[in-house]
């Protein structure tokens, strides 16, 4: 138990220090571009996780370092939805619309990609 709880630590710090550089570095005002490239790549990551876990090769120190923690660290859906309701409130109907649709069908689209490379 105690090697699980390593495992996710180490990657669910890994993915959130990687998303704080990327939103520091990419994010703007205007748009949060950073979250929703942030939100595509865990899609992918986690999918292409989980395809390679389906295959067979079945790791759970993997899955554990990289999809329960790397991802639930990286993946921003809590930040995503602060952000949308920001852009909301600053009257930004446009940017939020297409930041919702970017980010849900980007995602859905990033993990079935993934898991479709793996397989």
């Amino acid at each position: 138990m105690i090697k699980s709880i390593f495992l996710v630590a180490l990657g669910g710090a890994s993915g959130s220090v990687l998303r704080f550089l990327i939103q520091r570095f990419i994010n703007n005002p205007s748009f949060p571009l950073g979250t929703l490239l942030i939100n595509i790549t865990g899609c992918f990551l986690i999918g292409t996780v989980w395809g390679v876990i389906h295959k067979g090769f079945s790791n759970e120190a993997l899955k554990l370092l990289l999809m329960t923690g790397f991802c639930g660290g990286f993946t921003t859906f809590s930040a995503f939805t602060l952000e949308s309701m920001q852009l909301l409130e600053e009257n930004k109907w446009w940017p939020c619309f297409v930041y919702i649709i970017c980010s849900v069908a980007g995602g859905l689209l990033a993990t079935f990609g993934g898991y479709k490379i793996t397989n």
